[in-house]
């Protein structure tokens, strides 16, 4: 169970070092908590701490809602344990052992691509290892060219390869309205002022943690994450740790068990170092 913090008082970080003793998995985000999503700035201190929690015996893994192409090689060259993909929907450890696979219906992204031209939104469709486009716009090379550089054009990805996830992108994205049918079947997820992601209900980083866990044989109590955003809370919610770096969404910031530094200002490693998982 969560509790109340006052972040600067001895008792309070005491509490968390406590709990921090059963940690044995730790899950970070990947823009803005690891690694500056506008700057691609990542400290040396990022290898540093994945080495000393490998030495230490802690398991560690990607929480993203990236799929697994967005993961980019300074991120790999960390080797983290465990993959978990398009926002918990597509999981792999570090030897591509599949953990969890749940893809859409071919006629469920159908309804969202009718849906989606409908109201003028381009689409981008994560497959597990690969991504496609509708097309390409302003706002697509804005949003997209950083993380998957030139993404393909095709529109009929889905109809031979699974789909994870859509992801919508216009210049009049916060106005979409999802329609009532699929209101129990997906929730957008704004990551960006022209895009949100599409997630299964049923789906989140937190479905693939849990999956992961029990991969393991552990329980929310050993699992430690970081993360900034929206899509960070479910996880939030479910891990036995949670930690907020300075800069997160206020809904992330009022979740969190611990808020640290930036990234910038070697955020994650000054938080482990804190609550006595590294030395």
């Amino acid at each position: 169970m969560k509790i109340d913090v006052n972040f600067g008082t001895i008792e309070a970080v005491k509490t968390l070092k406590e709990r921090a003793k059963l940690i044995k998995i730790i899950l970070f985000d990947i823009d803005d908590t690891l690694r500056v999503k506008n700057t691609t700035y990542m400290p040396d201190s990022v290898a540093l701490l994945f080495e000393k929690l490998r030495s230490k015996g802690i398991y560690s893994g990607i929480a993203t809602g990236r799929n697994f192409m967005g993961i980019i090689p300074e991120i790999k060259a960390l080797k983290p344990d465990f993959f978990i993909t398009a926002n918990g929907a597509y999981v792999e450890d570090k030897n591509q052992n599949v953990i969890y696979d749940q893809h859409y219906e071919v006629d469920f992204v159908k309804d969202q691509i009718e849906w989606l031209k409908s109201v003028g939104s381009g689409y981008v469709f994560y497959g597990n290892h690969a991504v496609a486009i509708s097309g390409w716009s302003d706002f697509a090379h804005d949003i997209f060219q950083d993380i998957y550089g030139n993404i393909p054009v095709n529109p009929d990805f889905y109809k031979d390869k699974s789909v994870y996830q859509l992801v919508t992108f216009s210049d009049h994205d916060d106005q979409l309205v999802l329609p009532e049918k699929f209101k129990d079947k997906i929730r957008m997820v704004r990551w960006h002022p022209f895009s949100s992601d599409l997630v299964p209900m049923v789906g989140s980083k937190a479905i693939g943690a849990e999956k992961v866990l029990d991969h393991l044989g552990l329980k929310a109590e050993n699992l430690m994450n970081f993360g900034d955003e929206l899509n960070d809370r479910e996880l939030f919610d479910f891990a036995g740790l949670s930690v907020a770096m300075k800069i997160s969404h206020p809904e992330i910031l009022e979740k969190a068990d611990y808020i640290t530094d930036t990234v910038e200002n070697d955020g994650i490693y000054k938080a482990l170092l804190e609550l006595g998982i590294i030395e």
